[in-house]
């Protein structure tokens, strides 16, 4: 039935067409363990050398930050406010590029949020930026209680930490189900003395349950796992993972004892956890973002506190908002390498209140898109080719790396996206193409909406040769009406793939049950990186089928997409699904 599609999927079902995602603890558990999901083998650290063992010369400096901490408890007074703690550390004091890593983007994070919550009317003093050597153990646990003793009963108190995390043995309380506690990683952190100069997170818990007075944000940019969804990809940039430390009985405890709490199991309900990752075996690779190293989830949150994010316009970021616009955005853009996790989930509850003139701007026809970003190794661009602009940064959104006549194309997170035989101008032109259809799809994003849920059984790892796959979409909530269906796939070689509804099969146009489940496909040569894309309108878009049908295999224009997804005032969601095979 659908012969186009039939070289990358071979379907079971010949009849259908073919088609190429609270029971944890408050800290970063989406991170944790050392499991291969991608084709990366786990490592766990060694313990470093004898000669490793450098006096810090630490111990002195907090033993008086101890004696001089304020105390914990707020004064009162009328309004509230927001108040702000913001760390980032690249630079280790015990780096040695083997056992513990320096990083890359973690201070631009630190400084990126710390422009955009001052613009946000975020108190934030200089003093409470703490970048790398400032951002030790001690430091941080006094600028955490002065923010406390500064604010006011109900007043929203904001940390956000880009850096490492990493594990050690659990520690009392002995809550944690894989015998392992989190912890982040602060400037002083000595993997020869590793119970120093980290915090785990029965401490943030601790802290966190004495201040429950007031409303609280934790964003941590950072993991603690060395597990990867997807063996192809191979990202250029550095991983936020300090790995598994063990700490010895004899172990002193660290400097400025905090109190600890169990996190498993619990939640706090004035605590509002973001964390990087939704699973505790990935970890968390810095990305280029306007031609600067960074953690995806601080660049998109910083998105969220300049109003993108606010879908109701109510001048307020609330919970359910933020968890939708941070997965959306943060999937697309790491293409499903990496899904941020926020709880608790799915309320309405405001986090942070934005300043005036934060506006929301629902999407445009009229959308200005970009030239594709693109890298070529080994050779020279073919004449005539559209829509692009060369670059030597690893900002490219497309990688094409020439080998013995075949040229191996990779996505922005280091995917092998398709393999082409030679540099043919008609070769090359399909997949930049089809990169600028998935950008200008991506303003359509309604955030007024709940995002479409496509989901893969199999979920989001390279899938080999003959795996059965089996995909679903449904709206996000089927009460907002949206129940007019299409679907296309865009190959890795840019062919378009119109998949729902054909008019030739007598498909209807408007579903009457969710979730739609797609018939099982077979993977089959050739391998790379496909897209599957979801759109759900309240009245069925005619227009964009004859588009999509007469066109395909080639990609229209994207405004012509566009105007067809808005013709007559149809309202839309849009939703894409990025997913891989190989041999």
């Amino acid at each position: 039935m659908m012969q186009t599609y039939n070289k990358r999927f071979s379907t079971l079902t010949p009849a259908f067409y073919v088609l190429c995602l609270l029971s944890v603890g408050l800290m970063i558990q989406g991170c944790i363990q050392n499991v291969t999901m991608r084709g990366t083998t786990p490592t766990k650290l060694a313990p470093p050398p004898p000669d490793f063992d450098k006096p810090s010369g630490l111990e002195t400096e907090q033993t008086q930050v101890t004696s001089s901490l304020p105390s914990v408890q707020p004064h009162n007074s009328g309004s509230t406010s927001q108040h702000a703690l913001v760390v980032g550390i690249n630079q280790y004091q015990y780096a040695d590029g083997q056992y513990l890593k320096n990083l890359g983007g973690a201070v631009n994070d630190a400084e990126l949020l710390s422009e955009v919550l001052r613009r946000t009317q975020v108190q934030l003093p200089d003093e409470r930026i703490l970048l790398d050597a400032q951002a030790t153990r001690a430091n941080v646990i006094r600028a955490w209680r002065n923010m406390v003793k500064q604010a006011n009963p109900g007043d929203t108190l904001i940390l956000t930490f880009s850096g490492h995390g990493g594990q050690q043995s659990d520690a009392a309380p002995l809550d944690e189900r894989d015998n392992r506690d989190e912890t982040l990683m602060f400037h002083d952190f000595n993997p020869y003395k590793p119970n120093q100069g980290r915090i785990t997170d029965d401490e943030l818990y601790g802290i966190f349950e004495q201040a429950r007075d007031y409303k609280i944000l934790f964003l941590v940019d950072a993991c603690h796992s060395s597990g990867m969804v997807r063996a192809t990809a191979q990202t250029s940039g550095r991983f936020r993972t300090g790995g598994f430390w063990e700490i010895q009985p004899e172990e002193p405890p660290p400097f400025q004892v905090l109190p600890t709490q169990s996190d498993e199991d619990k939640s706090l309900a004035h605590v509002t956890l973001i964390t990087a990752v939704d699973s505790d075996i990935l970890q968390v690779p810095e990305t280029q973002l306007n031609n600067k190293w960074h953690g995806a989830l601080s660049w998109f949150f910083a998105q969220a506190l300049s109003g993108e994010a606010d879908g109701n316009k109510n001048g307020h970021l609330e919970r359910n908002e933020l968890d939708r616009f941070l997965r959306e955005k943060i999937r697309k853009k790491m293409n499903h390498l990496q899904t941020p996790k926020l709880l608790p989930r799915a309320d309405k509850r405001s986090v942070i209140k934005l300043p005036s003139g934060s506006v929301f701007e629902p999407p445009s026809v009229q959308t200005n898109i970009s030239d594709i970003a693109i890298v070529v190794e080994n050779g020279r661009v073919p004449s005539g080719l559209k829509h692009i602009q060369v670059t030597h940064t690893s900002q490219a959104v497309l990688h094409f790396v020439i080998r013995k006549g075949q040229i191996e194309v990779l996505n922005n997170t280091g995917d092998k996206i398709t393999t082409l035989r030679n540099a043919a101008l008609h070769l090359w032109q399909p997949v930049i193409d089809k990169a600028r259809l998935l950008n200008a799809l991506d303003t359509q994003f309604d955030m007024r909406r709940k995002p479409i849920r496509i989901t893969l059984r199999e979920g989001d790892k390279l899938h080999k040769k003959g795996e059965v796959l089996h995909f679903s979409v449904a709206p996000g909530d089927t009460k907002e009406g949206l129940n007019a269906l299409t679907l296309f796939n865009l190959a890795g070689d840019g062919e378009l793939q119109f998949l729902y509804p054909l008019i030739e099969y007598k498909e209807p146009t408007v579903v009457k049950q969710f979730p739609h489940n797609l018939p099982p496909t077979k993977v089959t040569a050739p391998f790379g990186g496909d897209n599957l894309v979801a759109v759900l309108c309240e009245k069925p878009a005619t227009g964009l089928h004859t588009l999509l049908a007469e066109n395909q295999p080639a990609i229209p224009k994207p405004g012509q997409i566009l105007s067809q997804l808005r013709k007559d005032n149809n309202r839309c969601q849009v939703g894409q699904y990025a997913f891989f095979s190989g041999e």
